[in-house]
């Protein structure tokens, strides 16, 4: 039996009979009031959920590194290599942190890097460390200018000393700061240095510089702290010695 389908219209009509009743300037407002609760629901996941979600997480992403980058971030405001040294990074790291109180500065902004480089091949393989990359890295700081001391044994910066890397100390401190310093100074004898002038200050007698290594370490035994001729923070290297060696504050007169 044939069906008569004629004056009788399909799914296919109907819906696209709502399109076409469908007002394409109706405002999203007035779409909004005429849905039930239902409807609503629908039309926000439909339209707005996936939209919303990448929103969010991308002002997530933004909002993350803005404060790691801008507001949290800490700037490094000092680098001292310490060469062929052993010690542990808690205490090291406080000593970092009560430098920069010494120099008034906030360590939640700013930090020191008082780094452990290993310059010796034999110690180097101990811990795990390349001499050869380590003496690159250092060698690359210095012509950048962007490390400002030494920590090490005499015969460890006798090879920067010999390259003039480092910097002669009466050009850095007076004459009152050498004097009270004059049972710490490095003073190198070699043929070059006649006029007898310092180039470093031991920091084994410094009771600051020692408490690094009240838990372990400290096998060098005379340590000695020297500046780097192109370091841009000349003055925080004074500052540092002011630090490790606070009696300075009292013949100085200065906090």
């Amino acid at each position: 039996m044939a069906i008569n389908i004629k004056d009788k219209k399909t799914k296919l009509e109907d819906a696209a009979s709502i399109y076409e009743k469908r007002d394409e300037d109706e405002s999203e407002k007035s779409k909004w009031k005429r849905m039930n609760r239902s409807q609503k629901i629908t039309h926000f996941r439909t339209y707005y959920l996936l939209p919303l979600l990448i929103g969010v997480a991308v002002l997530g992403m933004v909002g993350y590194f803005f404060y790691n980058d801008v507001i949290a971030r800490e700037e490094v405001v000092y680098r001292c290599a310490i060469l062929n040294e052993s010690a542990f990074d808690v205490p090291l790291e406080e000593f970092g942190d009560r430098y920069m109180e010494f120099l008034g500065l906030d360590t939640k902004r700013n930090m020191p890097s008082f780094h452990l480089f290993f310059t010796n091949s034999e110690f180097a393989s101990k811990v795990g460390a390349t001499a050869a990359t380590d003496l690159t890295q250092i060698s690359s700081m210095i012509y950048a200018s962007t490390l400002d001391s030494m920590i090490a044994a005499q015969e460890d910066l006798s090879s920067y000393m010999e390259n003039d890397f480092v910097m002669d100390l009466t050009e850095l401190l007076n004459e009152s700061e050498l004097k009270a310093l004059e049972g710490h100074l490095y003073i190198p004898d070699t043929p070059e240095n006649t006029d007898r002038h310092p180039y470093g200050v031991y920091l084994d007698q410094s009771s600051v510089y020692r408490k690094i290594f009240e838990s372990g370490g400290g096998i060098v035994e005379r340590p000695v702290f020297s500046v780097l001729f192109n370091s841009n923070k000349k003055e925080e290297s004074k500052r540092f010695l002011y630090y490790v060696f606070p009696e300075l504050l009292q013949v100085s007169g200065k906090k």
